[in-house]
């Protein structure tokens, strides 16, 4: 019986391995469970690499800070999964690259010179996270089908930012917390076919819940909150509006342009 139990815990720990607790430094590449035991400041770009599908990195709290003026997390291969940290002072701070279907789990990136998350492959899902302080965009979705879900992104400050910036055809953007950003709160861009629905998108200085004018269709932006937008809180820029196959309906708002979206 002892033996068939040693061949069992075997054969778990082969296919469920256990987090790693050995020190992770500045330029690793992350193949295997691993979990941050302290704060790391890197010069290095990317300061870390996490690479799927075996590659994982749990931060335990911890911040990850960088002194160089470039990427702070990438995440490479398939299913890479980052969670539980801090990440500031990066130009990008969590670069989302490879071959898709990654996940960033309740993280704070913050202060970021450029990007604070860059969704360049597919497939890939942000929730549960913040994102505060961006110069440029806190969310930059550029591949396609990702979701960005249940996430906080406020006080993003620069010369043209936005909240979340969707130009990945098919995106989930839902749940999320868009608020005191300066510049748009949720801005589509030429794509077409996501969901945009159950938002929160207030106080931002231009505009809450935007779509730029490129053609963008077979969009659902629906049951949001849009309120306190100066430049308007629903905004479709394309010349056929209201005869498109985008649909604006049951959003709660103050203003809109043109008048037909709903």
């Amino acid at each position: 019986m002892n033996i068939m139990r040693l061949k069992f815990m075997s054969t778990l720990l082969m296919v469920f391995p256990l987090a790693s607790l050995a020190e992770v430094e500045c330029r690793d590449i992350i193949t295997t469970a691993e979990v941050l035991t302290e704060n790391l400041i890197c010069s290095d770009t990317p300061a870390l690499t996490i690479e799927g599908p075996t590659g994982s990195l749990n931060m335990n709290g911890f911040t990850l800070e960088c002194r160089a003026p470039d990427r702070g997390i990438d995440l490479l291969g398939t299913g890479a999964v980052l969670s539980n940290g801090i990440i500031e002072d990066c130009s990008i701070g969590v670069f989302v690259n490879g071959d898709g279907f990654h996940s960033v789990q309740s993280m704070t990136i913050q202060d970021s010179f450029d990007i604070g998350i860059l969704l360049l492959s597919e497939n890939n899902t942000v929730s549960g996270s913040t994102v505060t302080g961006s110069i440029n965009r806190a969310i930059d979705i550029l591949g396609a089908n990702n979701s960005v879900i249940g996430n906080f992104i406020f006080d993003n400050q620069g010369g043209a930012p936005r909240g979340i910036a969707i130009g990945g055809d098919n995106a989930f953007v839902s749940q999320n917390f868009c608020d005191d950003n300066e510049g748009a709160g949720i801005v589509i861009e030429s794509s077409s076919g996501g969901l945009v629905i159950q938002n929160v998108v207030t106080n931002n200085s231009q505009t809450g819940i935007s779509m730029e004018g490129g053609g963008q269709s077979d969009y659902l932006v629906a049951g949001n909150i849009a309120t306190d937008n100066p430049d308007g809180d629903l905004v479709d820029s394309n010349p056929d509006a209201c005869m498109s196959t985008n649909l604006w309906y049951g959003n709660i708002f103050d203003t809109a342009d043109p008048s037909c979206l709903e």
